[in-house]
């Protein structure tokens, strides 16, 4: 990674010399869809290389230059699936991963960047002329808006990103130009850039000054009364609405009149009761093929919200569907699917999933019960529950076989791979399960069999998943199985996503079950998994809230100590120096034994219409690297 990322530092503007020069002699010949063709003639709007200005970037097509014309239909399920859009469509960061997750950074937003010697300090140079989807210029000032007026303020971020700050400090920002600004702190970030070119790093670049500051007061002195007039009740609440500040907020795909630099832009808005989400190419698109077209080819977006996966599904299956990744690719719908694919038109393309399980399992450390809160801090409860699951078992029914049972740890491969803490526990051993449960003080059982707290009460927990994702539900189901057969009382408590966030961030669950996140490169970027690093940390969150500056419980010493060994990751750039402190890390987490797993990641697949060009295959999937939004969707095409 290291190299690939000082190569493009050092080059700078070098993967863009080329592009620059071509599409420079291409200007006088880029091509525009024929949609667009009547609003030049007629002057509402400006000629093609007008709108793309002097530098946009080259898409070099997966398979071939594609063709114009036509509607993409995709799925969601239920009314907060936000995160569908943004993977899909949403994923346009200043910098990005290549669609091969090699390490190597591309220029995408920015065409270029350097760093201080000292990673205190990182310059970007930004396309010039190019627009945001209303027409108006995108510059440096936008995303100096975001850093200066955004993100400091306590009412729009309370709890600041952390890959933003370092020991506590944001970042500041020197505008030299509409074209160059420089983002600094007074100590080292060397993980900045491997953030920039993540999901995270779209933030950056994601609120359009000239529309976002008439919600703020320190722009317009009237915000306040005008959000109250329009029902808001402070202009906070205004700003949120109208421009979706966070990247995964559900606001940001409900305003039609917010101005985006993606490929798509809204025009049938994710509202409470929408049955449908639909895009419209975005005429300013800043991005062009290797022939001088300016992306992207597909003219529509139609994504269907549906109540639960199983209707998605039968979408799928009808041949409705023109590519699906999110909730009905999983191994227990595989048969069905595969036999479905002639009557479908579709076919069943390989994903690489790099994440560190196949799920979580989350013991609420943090729980808000005064009974169940010391049982769930013992970490010899978490090591009974993963006694008491078969795992192979569960991984022959929940995966067709696929995996390897292990514990939430990085892959084993990388560098960053911890054998103690991928390996401890994971034994199917129900007589070890018992003997550990009684000696915590949980060997008392009512009459209806089921395990009894230490002051008599019946301890009864409850196993919360989202019932969408199809996969986590039924994982839910067979854990429980489990451990009632060593006699706890669990419940599957099925949820949607909304409710399960809102339970969640309260610290108001008992054991919840989530997707697994970093497992290579990207374990500095979303540690979340092996110590308290955010609200994500399910096993902790109020102390991921201390962490983040957003209140919580301070935590014990060991986490502390994580907290200060992430800190000096972020002050070297060195790539084994990050890895070894890392280590320590991990050690602590297996000590700890924050989290349960079940397997090594499942490789994934995707449902691709037959007529759906440009989809590369054996990509890489995940969050951190988005599927498929690092693959270029605006180079999808219809074949004629």
């Amino acid at each position: 990674m290291g190299g690939k990322i000082e190569a493009f530092q050092g080059r700078r503007h070098g993967g863009d010399i080329f592009f620059a020069l071509a599409t420079a002699a291409l200007a006088q010949d880029y091509k525009q869809a024929p949609e667009l063709d009547a609003l030049v003639a007629s002057g509402d709007l400006p000629a093609v290389a007008e709108r793309l200005g002097a530098e946009p970037r080259v898409i070099v097509p997966v398979d071939e230059v594609g063709t114009y014309g036509g509607t993409f239909r995709g799925g969601m399920v239920g009314g907060n699936d936000r995160n569908m859009l943004f993977t899909y469509f949403g994923y346009e960061p200043l910098l990005a991963w290549d669609a091969d997750w090699s390490g190597e950074v591309e220029p995408n937003i920015a065409s270029g960047y350097s760093a201080s010697a000292d990673s205190k300090s990182f310059t970007f140079t930004l396309r010039e002329g190019m627009k945001w989807s209303d027409g108006s210029p995108f510059t440096s000032d936008d995303v100096a808006f975001f850093i200066e007026d955004i993100l400091p303020d306590e009412k729009l971020f309370p709890s600041k990103p952390g890959w933003l700050t370092v020991e506590g400090e944001l970042p500041t920002i020197s505008v030299a130009s509409p074209t160059e600004f420089t983002i600094s702190w007074t100590k080292p970030n060397g993980l900045f850039i491997i953030n920039a070119a993540s999901v995270y790093g779209v933030q950056l670049a994601l609120l359009n000054k000239a529309y976002c500051s008439q919600f703020l007061p320190k722009y317009n002195e009237n915000a306040d009364a005008e959000a109250k007039a329009a029902g808001a009740t402070d202009w906070s609440e205004r700003m949120v609405a109208m421009c979706g500040i966070g990247i995964e907020a559900i606001e940001r795909w409900r305003n039609p009149e917010r101005p985006t630099l993606e490929a798509w832009r809204i025009t049938d808005p994710y509202v409470a009761g929408a049955t449908r989400v639909a895009f419209e190419r975005n005429p300013y698109y800043w991005k062009v093929d290797t022939a001088g077209n300016q992306l992207p080819y597909i003219d529509d977006l139609s994504i269907s919200v549906n109540a639960e996966s199983q209707t998605l599904l039968l979408s799928v299956l009808a041949g409705e569907i023109d590519y699906e990744v999110r909730h009905t690719a999983n191994p227990i719908n595989l048969p069905v699917l595969a036999e479905g694919m002639e009557a479908g038109s579709y076919h069943i393309s390989s994903r690489e999933s790099r994440v560190g399980n196949a799920m979580t399992i989350s013991v609420n450390l943090n729980s808000q019960d005064p009974i169940k809160q010391p049982i769930f801090s013992n970490k010899d409860f978490r090591i009974a529950l993963s006694h008491a699951l078969d795992r192979q078992a569960i991984i022959d029914t929940l995966y067709l076989g696929q995996g390897t049972a292990q514990q939430v740890s990085p892959r084993q491969g990388t560098p960053f791979y911890n054998e103690k803490l991928a390996t401890q526990y994971l034994a199917y051993d129900v007589d070890e399960a018992n003997r550990l449960l009684d000696s915590i003080g949980l060997d008392k059982r009512g009459g209806n069999g089921m395990r009894l707290a230490p002051d008599g009460s019946p301890l009864v927990v409850n196993v919360a998943a989202v019932t969408a994702l199809g996969a986590m539900a039924d994982a839910a189901e067979l854990f429980v199985q489990y451990w009632q057969a060593v006699g706890i009382d669990a419940r599957f408590a099925a949820m949607d996503r909304t409710r399960f966030y809102e339970e969640k961030t309260a610290s108001q669950h008992d054991i919840v079950v989530w997707g697994a996140t970093s497992g290579g490169i990207d374990v500095f970027i979303d540690p979340r998994d092996y110590f308290p690093f955010s609200t994500e940390s399910n096993f902790a969150i109020e102390w991921g809230k201390y962490y983040t500056g957003a209140g919580g419980q301070e935590p014990p010493d060991y986490v502390k100590e994580q907290w200060s060994l992430y800190d000096q990751i972020k002050g070297t750039s060195d790539p084994e120096q990050q890895a070894a402190l890392f280590q320590q890390i991990l050690d602590i987490a297996a000590d700890q034994f924050y989290q349960i797993g079940v397997s090594t990641a499942i490789n994934g697949f995707a449902v691709v219409g037959n007529t759906l060009g440009n989809v590369p295959e054996n990509t890489p999937t995940g969050w951190i690297h988005p599927d498929p939004g690092t693959l270029n969707t605006e180079q999808f095409y219809f074949k004629q």
